[in-house]
């Protein structure tokens, strides 16, 4: 799923962003990791495809982590079910098809939290608490929105060791260890500030509901009137599933951990949305997509136990909507956030009326279009012409 049409949509403004960072590696707002990583893939080939199989690579091994998470705490059939609603996301799907650092961000952020659950459940094992560290570090390393997961893993060690000073120590330190060996993410953060930043709208209720439906089944805004209200009877009962998950017994610790690293992390965007600027985005929000997902897995299950029927309805239901969402997802030109992708369309009508001698002027609102190859990047990532 996540090569099929891989190439459909050309690059975006975004992609091109992500090429250009690759071909002068530097701190972007505590960004790195990826792009060290994409450096010597792109030095293989430019090839708009090649550049976006690294993304699709850490989409798969999320979706295993998942699983992992899901089979490893709960049931193996809810990890295969968790496993199953994250790979048919449409959202995780667009973003495992861009050259964009999200699904990396997300494969470590998992990492690391299935490093603490099992550290927690293993106390006396040492590699559990190593990834545990090492996710938390690289995922941060990769994108800074990765650190809304301290301020759930420091809830969920409190509550865990609170009766257990010793050993709640033990894991404070570890905790500083983390936070110390991320400061220089921290730095760039700041020191890129004032930079260029899209202009979101402050996050409330409407929007929480639009986060489920484009987390969870459909991404692009759905065609009234049959569609919409469809999406919007999903919608609420992906609402209804996640709640049973977390409040209908048997409610164990395994489930209030997800949820925090689900909700405090969206929580967290949310207050810096309010209390700062709005980054209130689907594509920062993807952090926390997994646990929700979980969550839906685990509340299905729950009601599904609790009555048969219902739980069938509700999962026709769920795949009606997603599979209308998949549908758009691969037929519609446009993405699901409106980004234009027209550059390659632009070039092949250039190209293919270009003659010798011709100059080409065009306008950009992006300040990162300059010479390149003989040409002006992005379009020249594109044109083969003589103009």
């Amino acid at each position: 799923m996540y090569f099929y049409r891989i190439n459909f949509r050309g690059l975006w403004i975004d992609e091109f962003i992500s090429i250009l960072d690759v071909q002068k590696i530097a701190f972007n707002r505590g960004r790195l990791l990826y792009y060290v990583l994409l450096n010597p893939w792109i030095n293989i080939s430019d090839n708009e495809v090649w550049l976006r199989v690294p993304a699709i690579i850490f989409a798969v091994v999320s979706v295993y982590l998942i699983y992992r998470l899901g089979n490893d705490f709960f049931s193996k059939k809810v990890g295969l079910l968790a496993a199953f609603l994250l790979t048919i996301s449409p959202l995780f799907i667009n973003h495992a098809q861009e050259i964009r650092y999200y699904t990396m961000g997300v494969c470590l952020g998992v990492c690391g939290c299935l490093g603490l659950a099992h550290s927690l459940k293993q106390s006396d094992k040492k590699l559990p608490r190593f990834i545990w560290i090492v996710g938390r570090i690289l995922s941060f390393y990769t994108t800074p929105l990765n650190a809304a997961f301290l301020a759930a893993d420091i809830l969920i060690l409190w509550f865990k060791f609170k009766f257990k000073i010793s050993r709640l120590i033990s894991y404070i330190i570890l905790y500083l260890t983390i936070i110390v060996a991320s400061i220089p993410v921290a730095i760039s953060v700041k020191s890129y500030s004032g930079s260029h930043r899209v202009t979101l709208p402050i996050p409330g209720v409407k929007e929480i509901f639009r986060e489920l439906r484009i987390m969870t089944v459909f991404a692009h805004p759905p065609p009234p009137p049959y569609t919409q209200l469809l999406i919007q009877v999903v919608t609420l009962i992906v609402a209804i599933v996640i709640l049973a998950a977390i409040i209908k017994k048997p409610r164990t610790q395994e489930v209030v951990w997800v949820a925090s690293w689900g909700i405090i992390s969206a929580a967290s965007i949310f207050v810096f949305s309010h209390v700062f600027y709005s980054i209130w985005n689907s594509r920062y929000l993807i952090i926390s997509q997994p646990y929700f997902i979980l969550l839906v897995a685990i509340g299905f299950f729950k009601i599904l136990d609790w009555q048969k029927i219902i739980g069938v309805v509700l999962a026709v239901i769920y795949m009606l909507a997603v599979s209308l969402g998949l549908v758009t997802y691969y037929t519609s030109s446009q993405r699901y956030m409106g980004a234009l992708d027209h550059y390659r369309p632009v070039a092949q009508l250039i190209e293919s009326q270009d003659r010798e001698g011709d100059i080409i002027i065009y306008s950009t609102i992006h300040g990162n279009s300059f010479p390149i190859n003989g040409g002006s990047f992005p379009l020249a990532y594109y044109y083969r012409g003589s103009a």
